[in-house]
């Protein structure tokens, strides 16, 4: 089926069948599912003092967080579409537990329609999801970071690549302080394609960025394989 008639029957289904915003349960007629137009303008937006990493800075604080002016980040650049809020905490709960899958279309298009999220894309060769281990993968039935990754790749039109494993089922980062954090992910990630990414410049995909430490050990990882450049965006950014 052509993109055209794609959206022209997902424009009528909406209109037949609407679906309930995410947000405010508002019955959804137009195509911009999960969330309806006044929603998706109440994004929490990530302010105008941001380090290059993607993290928000207090007030005009500097120009790089703590971390990278110390060089402790192995990520070159990051963005978030916003922050960890309001309507877009409801779009990732409903893709990640209320299995609103289509909700990773319409969230890769507003972050690629974001300057910051957008510029990431410029000369990157992959996009790469953050992985799931096996057995939780065969729980959940789906990666959320997946479907970002490949909805992403296919509209800034570059390849996406499974070029990580996750060896350890770590616990669930949720509720875990920063330190834990960072020993709960120390090598819980292999490179799987070490000798098409070497020399790439590559994109990590993840719904979610808390303290940063599961990307930042993903691109230790790739950086340590081969890879040239490490990139990250996500969703949302709850630092």
């Amino acid at each position: 089926m052509t993109l055209f008639w794609t959206r022209t029957w997902d424009a009528l289904a909406s209109a037949i069948f609407p679906t309930p915003c995410v947000c405010c349960e508002a019955l959804i007629v137009a195509h911009d599912p999960p969330l309806c137009p006044a929603c998706w303008q109440l994004l929490p937006p990530m302010g105008e003092s941001v380090c290059r990493c993607g993290a928000p800075l207090p007030g005009s604080s500097g120009e790089e967080c703590g971390r990278c002016r110390r060089g402790r980040s192995p990520l070159s650049r990051g963005a978030s579409l916003g922050l960890y809020g309001g309507p877009l905490r409801d779009c990732v709960v409903a893709l990640k537990y209320h299995g609103r899958h289509r909700t990773a279309e319409r969230l890769a298009v507003r972050m690629i329609e974001d300057e910051r999220c957008r510029a990431l894309f410029e000369n990157a060769d992959f996009a790469i999801p953050v992985p799931l281990h096996p057995g939780r993968l065969r729980a959940r039935g789906f990666n959320q970071a997946d479907l970002l990754a490949t909805a992403l790749a296919r509209n800034v039109r570059i390849a996406r690549a499974d070029a990580l494993t996750r060896v350890r089922d770590t616990p669930s980062q949720t509720n875990l302080p920063a330190g834990e954090r960072r020993r709960n992910v120390r090598n819980a990630f292999k490179a799987t394609q070490s000798r098409a990414l070497s020399g790439a410049i590559v994109v990590l995909v993840d719904d979610v960025m808390t303290t940063g430490a599961t990307l930042r050990e993903c691109a230790s990882t790739l950086l340590a394989n081969g890879v040239r450049e490490v990139r990250s965006i996500t969703v949302a950014r709850a630092e």
